[in-house]
């Protein structure tokens, strides 16, 4: 019977390939998932990561239906795009992607006007730099 691994016995096994297979598998995953693409560039210190990121985001603000249903997190592609941002500020675009985000956000409000839903209040976040958490 196949069982997946789990996470700890997925780490394992990666923890053990030698680093060019990791790049190949990391290159390909790439090639097939935009938001991974600007994600590792962004890590690389690439600053057009950023105008990659700001084009995606606001694709995906346009492309929004805040009417539907929320689907879980990790299938909700403005919910991926904004944790993109989250990590292009860790990556040292603090800066660029708070105006990114301001962007995003007057964007978001004249489509969708004002709501109270998680993504125009993260877009609030990470344009003004407050977290009331």
């Amino acid at each position: 019977m196949d069982t997946p691994l789990d996470d700890a016995s997925l780490t394992a096994f990666l923890e053990g390939q030698d680093s060019a297979w990791l790049t190949e598998q990391l290159m390909l995953i790439a090639d097939e998932d935009p938001i991974t693409r600007i994600r590792l560039s962004g890590a690389a210190g690439a600053e057009s990561a950023v105008e990659e990121a700001r084009a995606a985001v606001l694709s995906l603000v346009n492309a929004h239906l805040p009417d539907e249903d929320e689907t879980d997190d990790e299938d909700d592609p403005l919910h991926r795009a904004l944790d993109l941002l989250d990590d292009l500020i860790d990556y040292g675009f603090e800066d660029e992607i708070g105006d990114v985000a301001d962007e995003a956000r007057e964007v978001y409000v004249a489509r969708h006007g004002e709501d109270d839903g998680e993504h125009l209040a993260r877009l609030h976040v990470l344009a003004d730099g407050d977290d009331d958490d």
